[in-house]
Formats: structure tokens, sequence, C-alpha cells
């Protein structure tokens, strides 16, 4: 039980590395002419929408905003998760 628990929290830790170094590497070669394609990125996912029942508001949405460089290094970080084996 322990085992799995320190697995996922080692693939949650990959992950979330990836994401902020994506962002920065993204966003520092943005203005380089070789490495701007590192920086190009696509925005998806569903724009805020307010439900106003007089009583109660609700507002629902996600945005997700990802680059080359993080979706590079997502894929790199699952890969090395997966040939990566923990000991218990």
């Amino acid at each position: 039980m322990k085992h799995n628990w320190l697995k996922n929290l080692f693939l949650v830790i990959l992950l979330v590395l990836a994401v902020v170094l994506g962002k920065l590497l993204g966003t520092v070669t943005a203005k380089l002419p070789l490495l701007a394609w590192l920086g190009m990125s696509a925005d998806f996912g569903l724009k805020p929408v307010t439900v106003d029942l007089a009583v109660v508001n609700f507002t629902f949405g996600l945005m997700v905003n990802i680059n080359v460089a993080q979706a590079l290094l997502l894929a790199a970080a699952i890969l090395a998760f997966s040939a990566i084996r923990l000991r218990a």
C-alpha cells in the first residue's frame, strides 16, 4: 500500500516539474529565432459560464494553455516514470 502511494506521489511530482519547467523554457526561448517554436501555445477548454438563479450564482469553466515545451517535457516525464522501477 505504501509503495503505491510513493509511486503516485513521484508521478505527480514529475508531472508538476515538467509543466513548470516547460512553461519556463517556453517563455525563455520565445525570443530566440531558432527556438521560438518551443513557446508556441494553444488554448482549449470551456470558457467560464455563469448561471444566475437569483439566490445562487454558479460559474463553471476550465481553460488550459499548453506550449510545445510543456508537451515535450510531459511526454518525457511519463516515459521516464515508466522506465524507472521504484523499490518498496
